[in-house]
């Protein structure tokens, strides 16, 4: 009886090993279907000891020059977006140019025009923010602004002009010029 048992055995053990040389091996759609039971659809943490320094380094960007530039680090003419007043204007190294406008307004579009045209004229040296005192009413009522558009100068923080109504950008660069060049300000508004 021993001896059909260790028989039995033998047999069942030769099956097993048989069928695994034969016939278990699954195929690639098998396993994808099996792998995608236990795959969850949150991105794995990124395990740096086992990816390389080359798959890490964004290629979609271009790198920053490595030398320094003479482009500035700030808008020319931006619009202004609610930020603290006081360091908008408090900018130190160059001129800034406060307007004041509506979108409602004819002169307003001419003189965001100018004013676009002066920044880029000045290379830097000029930056224009574009205050719309419809959506901005309690800081058109700081400035005192009762006309659009009115433009309030300032150089090195400190206010030196307003001048409302709208000018060409030639006539506001002449009078920037004379305003920032002078020792005092010059008599008459931009022609």
């Amino acid at each position: 009886m021993m001896a059909g048992v260790k028989a039995a055995y033998k047999l069942l053990l030769a099956g097993i090993l048989l069928a695994g040389l034969t016939g278990c091996d699954e195929s690639d759609e098998v396993k994808a279907e099996r792998a995608a039971q236990f795959t969850t659809s949150t991105k794995p943490a990124p395990n740096p000891q086992l990816e390389s320094i080359e798959s890490m380094v964004r290629t979609d960007v271009a790198a920053a020059p490595t030398g320094l530039s003479s482009a500035p680090k700030y808008e020319l003419y931006s619009a202004y977006k609610g930020d603290d007043i006081k360091q908008v204007t408090g900018v130190s190294g160059r001129s800034l140019i406060l307007c004041f406008t509506a979108p409602w307004c004819p002169h307003c579009a001419k003189m965001k025009e100018a004013l676009r045209a002066l920044a880029q004229a000045e290379k830097g040296n000029v930056q224009v923010v574009d205050v719309d005192a419809d959506a901005y009413p309690a800081l058109a009522t700081d400035y005192g602004i009762t006309k659009v558009p009115t433009t309030v100068i300032y150089t090195e923080g400190v206010k030196l002009r307003t001048i409302e109504g709208a000018y060409t950008a030639e006539s506001l660069g002449r009078f920037l010029h004379a305003l920032l060049t002078q020792g005092d300000s010059p008599a008459d508004e931009p022609k």
